[in-house]
């Protein structure tokens, strides 16, 4: 009989998704784009880049306070997914990626300048849980990218294909539950707040099945 490989198990590829050292890698890129993100928080720009981050940002999403749930849902998961599809795409993708989350940072400071509170402020982002699960998705999909790399030289690129093409519509999925929060959120910031709960025992559940499949 032939040898079994990881690829011809049933539901491996699926399995895989939850791998203790794909999870490690993820939450290592997460931690990453914290960072980077605090990075141009923090970062001093001129009066007069502000306001060019200001305009660039108004033209962008001018129309989201007038915008319908639908409307605003659509626009924010559209953005977001074209973004994480980019980034998926090996070394292109982590370069977006890192220019992204940099941008977001310097948006976030000019946003926080422009309604008179120091720079910092721009953190309160994170005061909902929409944000940890956008960047989270973005994670998966820069880990995506560096794994299918990783595969040329381990010679699994076939299976790594196929788990590749999970990792994309788990991109997506987690990017329509951050429009969804999104939304939810910006028409009734309670309930996106309680919205800590689900989002804390999503991600605890993924941590056991992980340890689960270790034992």
């Amino acid at each position: 009989m032939g040898q079994v490989t990881p690829g011809d198990q049933p539901g491996s590829a699926i399995s895989e998704l939850f791998d203790r050292r794909r999870l490690l890698l993820i939450l290592a890129i997460l931690i990453a784009e914290l960072a980077i993100f605090a990075f141009g928080l923090l970062t001093p720009i001129s009066s007069s880049d502000q306001q060019s981050l200001q305009n660039q940002t108004n033209n962008q999403f001018g129309s989201v306070p007038t915008a319908t749930p639908v409307q605003l849902f659509s626009l924010i998961f559209t953005h977001n997914l074209v973004i994480g599809l980019v980034e998926m795409i090996p070394v292109l993708g982590a370069l977006v990626f890192v220019y992204s989350i940099y941008v977001t940072g310097l948006v976030a400071q000019v946003i926080a300048v422009s309604a008179g509170y120091p720079s910092q402020f721009g953190v309160i982002i994170f005061a909902f849980p929409y944000s940890l699960v956008e960047l989270s998705a973005y994670a998966i999909a820069v880990g995506a990218g560096m794994m299918l790399l990783l595969s040329l030289r381990r010679k699994r690129l076939r299976f790594e294909l196929k788990v590749f093409v999970l990792e994309m519509a788990a991109v997506a999925l987690v990017l329509l539950a951050a429009a969804l929060m999104e939304t939810t959120t910006r028409f009734s910031p309670l309930i996106g707040f309680s919205l800590w709960l689900p989002t804390g025992l999503a991600a605890a559940g993924i941590i056991m099945y992980s340890r689960g499949r270790r034992k």
